[in-house]
């Protein structure tokens, strides 16, 4: 285990990344109560990066495995990894992004507005993950 002192970096968009997201948030006790009745999947991608991941969302807990590009999800978001830096820095917030079209979405628009407010809770929960940890930007 790192000291404080001795932060290792971890590469942004990475399966490093994620897991290490996700298992922040499940640590969060509070997680159950933000993400109470969504159970869904999400796909992040990053072609350019050749990046794909799959956050699976049940009973208040998280979960993310690797995925490739004709992966389906019931959400899918997709942008360049410059985008995807700006909102981990954030830049940028999802949803102006999706509406300004620089992230592209697919995905029922009904049911993610039934999810709105869980998915503002969970973004919280995800921009204080991100903050707390020492990023490589490199793609």
């Amino acid at each position: 285990m790192l000291g404080p002192s001795t932060t290792q970096s971890i590469r942004f968009f990475s399966l490093e990344f994620f897991n290490n997201m996700v298992d922040q948030l499940n640590a969060d006790e509070s997680l159950a109560k933000v993400t109470k009745g969504m159970n869904t999947n999400l796909l992040l991608s990053c072609a350019e990066i050749s990046a794909f991941y799959i956050i699976d969302i049940k009973e208040g807990r998280l979960s993310v495995k690797q995925a490739s590009s004709n992966q389906v999800a019931e959400f899918a978001f997709s942008a360049s990894y410059n985008e995807w830096e700006k909102i981990a820095k954030g830049q940028a917030k999802i949803p102006s992004e999706v509406i300004s079209g620089r992230i592209k979405f697919k995905g029922s628009m009904p049911k993610m507005l039934l999810y709105l407010n869980k998915v503002l809770g969970l973004e919280s929960k995800i921009m204080k993950a991100i903050n707390s940890m020492n990023l490589d930007f490199n793609p």
